[in-house]
């Protein structure tokens, strides 16, 4: 690696954090960043996007800018380099949210969140069939028990030919 502190420095720039929130350098993220990169993009990917890091940042590497530079760079990869920048970011979000000090961080906000909502789900009102409620303003369609349905084979020729010609 070039520069093993680029991803680090990449994730400050993108998830500085704050008074609530910690920074995603700090809860590791960046870690989990170059490990996902790996498994998804190949193992040459963490180098590759160091290596357009460095592009972005004018052959510099990313931890030695000052901060304003850091984030013109960071903004020069986006635009150069939408697809590759795109994983990065998402990649890194997910490291970050699934982090158990953001998730304490949320929940101290008084927000329900499960870090993996299997099995217990999120809390959900009990549905309201009511059109414009929880069901659509103009239903479509309608319920037909399983006993009552009808194989096309079993329909008369001439019902039949007027299903198949719609």
């Amino acid at each position: 690696m070039k520069n093993s502190r680029d991803l680090q420095t990449l994730a400050e720039v993108l998830l500085p954090g704050d008074d609530v929130f910690p920074s995603a350098s700090a809860v590791g993220a960046h870690g989990l960043l170059a490990e996902r990169l790996r498994d998804r993009l190949g193992s040459d990917a963490v180098a590759g996007v160091q290596a357009k890091l460095a592009t972005a940042a004018d052959g510099h590497a990313l931890a030695g800018l000052e901060p304003g530079a850091r984030v013109a760079a960071v903004q020069r990869f986006e635009r150069d380099e939408p697809e590759l920048f795109a994983a990065v970011r998402n990649i890194l979000y997910f490291s970050y949210y699934q982090a158990p000090q953001i998730v304490a961080a949320i929940r101290a906000l008084g927000i329900p969140y499960n870090d993996a909502p299997q099995p217990l789900g999120y809390t959900m009102d009990p549905f309201d069939p009511t059109p414009g409620a929880d069901g659509p303003l103009h239903p479509r369609g309608s319920y037909l028990a399983t006993d009552e349905v009808i194989r096309l084979s079993d329909l008369p020729p001439a019902a039949a030919a007027t299903a198949s010609e719609q």
